[in-house]
Order: C-alpha cells, then sequence, then structure tokens
C-alpha cells in the first residue's frame, strides 16, 4: 500500500513541477508586456531557466523524466498492471487532453519554451544577476 500512496505522491509532485515550468513560461510572456517588476524575481527565474535546460535536453535525448521512471517503479512495486510505458506527460495528457498525441509535439513546445525562456534570460536579466555580473 506504502508504494501506491508514494507513486500517488510522485503524481503529485511532478504535476507541480510541470505547473512551475508552465507558469514560469507564462509570467515571463505576462512581464514582457505588462509588468516589469518579474524580472527581478531572480530565484524563480533561475530555477525555472534551470528547470527549463534539463527539461529540453531530457526531450532532445529522448530520455524519461526520473520521476516518471520512479513512479513507475514505485506502480511495479505495488501492482504490475498499473505501469505505464512512454513519459508520464504523455500518459496523462493522453488521457485528458490530447487521444492521439504524437511525443513530438511535446518535445518541439518543450524546446520553443526553452528558447523563449533563455532569450528573455539575456534581454532582460534578474536585476540581483545584473549587479553580480556588473551591469546597471
Amino acid at each position: 500500500m506504502s508504494y501506491k500512496i508514494f507513486a500517488d505522491a510522485i503524481i503529485l509532485v511532478h504535476f507541480l513541477f510541470i505547473l512551475f515550468m508552465l507558469l514560469g513560461f507564462l509570467l515571463t510572456g505576462y512581464a514582457l508586456v505588462f509588468r516589469q517588476k518579474f524580472f527581478d524575481w531572480w530565484l524563480f527565474r533561475s530555477l525555472h531557466l534551470l528547470g527549463i535546460f534539463y527539461v529540453s535536453s531530457l526531450s532532445i535525448l529522448g530520455k524519461y523524466c526520473p520521476l516518471t521512471i520512479l513512479e513507475n517503479g514505485l506502480r511495479l512495486r505495488y501492482e504490475a498492471s498499473s505501469v505505464y510505458s512512454g513519459s508520464f506527460i504523455v500518459h496523462y495528457l493522453e488521457k485528458l487532453i490530447y487521444p492521439d498525441v504524437n511525443p513530438l509535439v511535446i518535445q518541439i513546445s518543450t524546446v520553443f519554451l526553452a528558447i523563449f525562456t533563455i532569450v528573455v534570460f539575456i534581454i532582460k536579466p534578474p536585476g540581483k544577476i545584473k549587479s553580480i555580473m556588473g551591469k546597471k
């Protein structure tokens, strides 16, 4: 029973991480147009950028997220029939939103988000990082 609870907890963590990645993208787009103060959230933006690098590299390399692997391992220990193949995003979003989503769609979206985030980070670096680098 505890394996199932841990697997479900991993799903929640995974979902929160995805929300963090999407929220960072939305906040960055919103801030470009309306709110300049967002660009001073150096910790949020730095963690988001690191997350984008990580997710993009997994996607480009064709690797699954370690959270997916961990969840499947826990589900296998609890009940072998509850294990799914493929990535977390494709498995759950496919059931809810995209009945026949191609993993390439997720990969292209991830790379686009990464490029956008990197460009904005370069154009509008957080104030604290600007001051560390000696720019005003």
